[in-house]
């Protein structure tokens, strides 16, 4: 039992170890947002569907009990059958007030152009939904990555200061010695306590925005991290067409489809119908019992000659179609201006990066130099100070690049549509 007991133990931090941000990433697909997008591939499937059923026959079975104020007929009935139903009153005639009709009739459109339209134009809008869909999934993933960058940037921020806080209390420990000594005033001991609660406000400013960036993650993840997971490039972005435009332009060509079916519909339809009715009902001559059937088939040709409804209805599609167009071509300029921003961007922080890691390692060594000098009291206490300031900026510094460049990274994959799976590992 104890040696099961330590088995459950010892697989928890495996578990928390194995967190990757590939293990992230893939958990976006099980994910309520991810299923959402898949319910909308499938509800632009069945749209797809609804469309094409319009072209499908409809059959219809149909009873009714007519009640009326004179006799009427059960069905037509040729003039020559008529007259000699009415010189013999022994027979029923298919006259009543009351007649209980039941049958079966059907409607078949053989061509109505605007149907064929409404299709491709349905195809279309399925094709932008399954874009969206990827198009979504991409840009979740870029917000977890670059959400783990900043959470990165950020444990490398506090770590940076915890050293700084290490630094100072070695200092303070050699100053509380001075002061004894009488060789410093006690104020000394004073400004680096004060900076060191400094450090300790700010530390836990750090960890309330730390908390907040775990909660982003989880939500979309669903995975709780205690701490960052490492981020490594796979290979870099593949450029090309902007991936983050095809929903949009799958719109802008389902658009100009609707303005070609609301055009089409001034064009004439063929529909065929047929109606079988079977009629029963007491003759109104003698109270006989009389049954009678009845069909009639036929092909339709439809024209509409005016309806200003259709002339509305191509209106208002011409504008959708304008309105969709003007928004592809807005977004496409402002994907494009910020794709080529991030390429730039990407060149500058990679020589950003090297120059701040050099600034890193010449603070260091100046610090270094300035602890001797406070020791030999060459310096004062507030210069040496601003030598533990400036070694914190750089390595603050140096850490908001290194979260810059996943951020920019994972944009440009969202722009030219790459899944950040084969970018980051």
């Amino acid at each position: 039992m104890l040696k099961k007991s330590m088995l459950v133990v010892l697989s928890i931090p495996v578990f928390i170890h194995a967190t990757s941000i590939t293990t992230l990433l893939n958990s976006l697909q099980h994910r309520p947002e991810h299923r959402l997008d898949n319910l909308d591939v499938e509800k632009s499937t069945l749209g797809r569907e609804a469309v094409s059923d319009k072209l499908m026959p409809t059959v219809n079975i149909y009873g009714a009990y007519e009640v009326s104020n004179s006799p009427t007929g059960l069905l037509p009935v040729a003039p020559n059958e008529l007259t000699s139903m009415v010189k013999d009153q022994s027979v029923g005639q298919p006259f009543s007030k009351g007649i209980l009709r039941e049958g079966v009739n059907f409607t078949w459109p053989l061509f109505v152009k605007s149907i064929y339209t409404l299709e491709e134009k349905a195809e279309l809008l399925h094709l932008a939904a399954k874009e969206k869909r990827k198009l979504n999934l991409i840009q979740r993933e870029a917000i977890v990555v670059g959400s783990v960058a900043q959470l990165r940037y950020l444990e490398s921020l506090k770590v940076a200061l915890q050293a700084k806080k290490r630094s100072i209390q070695q200092t303070e420990m050699t100053t509380k010695i001075k002061v004894k000594e009488g060789r410093v005033p006690e104020s000394a001991v004073f400004v680096l306590n004060s900076n060191i609660n400094e450090l300790d406000i700010a530390m836990n400013n750090i960890e309330q925005n730390i908390n907040l960036l775990s909660s982003k993650i989880e939500t979309l993840t669903g995975v709780h991290l205690r701490k960052s997971v490492p981020l490594r490039v796979r290979r870099s972005v593949k450029k090309g067409e902007i991936f983050a435009l095809k929903p949009l332009q799958k719109k802008v060509e389902a658009s100009r489809k609707g303005v070609q079916a609301a055009d089409e519909a001034f064009i004439p339809s063929i529909v065929t119908k047929g109606n079988y009715t079977y009629s029963q009902a007491d003759a109104y001559n003698n109270g006989n019992s009389v049954r009678e059937h009845y069909g009639t088939a036929g092909i339709y040709v439809s024209m509409p000659l005016f309806d200003s409804s259709k002339s509305t209805a191509s209106q208002q599609a011409r504008v959708d179609y304008m309105k969709e167009k003007t928004n592809l071509d807005q977004t496409k300029h402002a994907l494009s201006v910020q794709a080529r921003q991030l390429e730039r961007e990407l060149i500058l922080l990679k020589r950003s990066l090297k120059l701040a890691q050099k600034s890193v390692n010449g603070q260091k060594k100046l610090l270094k130099i300035a602890k001797v000098s406070l020791t030999n009291e060459s310096i004062t206490q507030e210069e040496y100070l601003r030598y533990e300031d400036a070694l914190a900026n750089a390595k603050a510094n140096l850490y908001n690049i290194r979260a810059k460049q996943w951020q920019d990274l994972a944009q440009l994959a969202v722009i030219y549509g790459n899944d950040l799976k084969e970018i980051v590992k």
